[in-house]
Parts: structure tokens; sequence; C-alpha cells
């Protein structure tokens, strides 16, 4: 059983702190977007320092794979009951979702501040259109519904994002 603290579970802050990642997600000017800005700021911090940029780079996908995963399921678990958490089905301080999309966004993406910051757009502008089917993806059950339109919106940017890179190499190559 949860220790209890007052009349809200140990579990029940922890949901709330991770799930809003420590409080952020409640700064009421565009919480997810403070989200995926926080995201890209933590990526390109990790990718600038050398003991940690050999993980963040497009010749590692197995470990980009493992930590997007590893993101999703923490969204999954700290988003989960947000009616009783925040009081809402799909709260706006629940930021960890946006969190896992934007890091989906640079799977396979060589890293640099360009990319980051195209990005950061692409990812933002796949969350707030929702183009189909990611707007369906909002309509599942509480959790999964927050998290999964998020990771579809990612998988958008990223998908956008290469395609975007590929073409520029692509025309460069003619000039």
């Amino acid at each position: 059983m949860a220790k209890q603290t007052g009349n809200r579970s140990l579990f029940y802050w922890i949901r709330k702190t991770g799930a809003s990642l420590f409080f952020l997600g409640f700064i009421p000017a565009a919480p997810g977007t403070i989200g995926s800005a926080v995201t890209v700021a933590g990526i390109w911090y990790l990718h600038r320092h050398e003991q940690y940029s050999a993980l963040f780079n497009a010749q590692q996908p197995l470990i980009w794979w493992a930590c997007s995963i590893g993101l999703v399921l923490m969204s999954l678990v700290l988003s989960s009951h947000a009616k009783e958490t925040f009081g809402r089905d799909d709260p706006g301080p629940v930021i960890i979702d946006e969190v896992a999309g934007q890091f989906i966004t640079f799977f396979m993406v060589p890293l640099s501040l360009r990319t980051l910051i195209a990005g950061f757009f692409l990812f933002r502008f796949f969350d707030i259109v929702k183009p189909f089917p990611v707007n369906d993806m909002q309509q599942l059950d509480d959790n999964v519904g927050i998290t999964m339109d998020d990771v579809l919106a990612g998988v958008y940017a990223n998908c956008s994002l290469l395609l975007t890179l590929a073409a520029y190499r692509w025309i460069r190559g003619y000039l």
C-alpha cells in the first residue's frame, strides 16, 4: 500500500511531479512548448558534452531507440490516472509526453543546432495541428491517449526532418 500524505498517496505526488516535469507544466503560457524546449535544450547539452556525445548521435540508433522506449514507458506510467491527479482527462500540466515525442523527433538525425531547431518546430507543428491519425490517438483512454498522440507527432516530425535533410543534401549536390 502506498504511503499516504494527508489524503494523497506517495504515487500521486510522484505522478504529479514527474508528469509535469518537476512542475514546469504548471507554467500558464504554453506548457507543451516549454516541455519541448526543455527536451531540446537537454539533448543539446548532452550532445555538447564529450562524455555523453557518443550516446546522442545518429550512429547509435539502438541507444537512441532504447531511450525513446524508456521515455514513452515513463510517460505512460507518470501520466496514468490523469483525471484523479490533475482533474482532467488530458491536462495541460502533463508535459512528460512532450518529452517523449520531442525525443523521438531526433531518432537517426545528425544533431546540430539547425536540426534541433527544425525538429523543435516540426514537432510543435504536428503536436498542435494533429493531422490524421495523431488526433485519433488523443481519443484513446487515459495515459495511452495522452502519450500516443505525442509519440505519433514525434514520428511525423522525425520523418519530415529526415526527408528535409535528404532533400537538402540532394539539392546541394547539384549546386
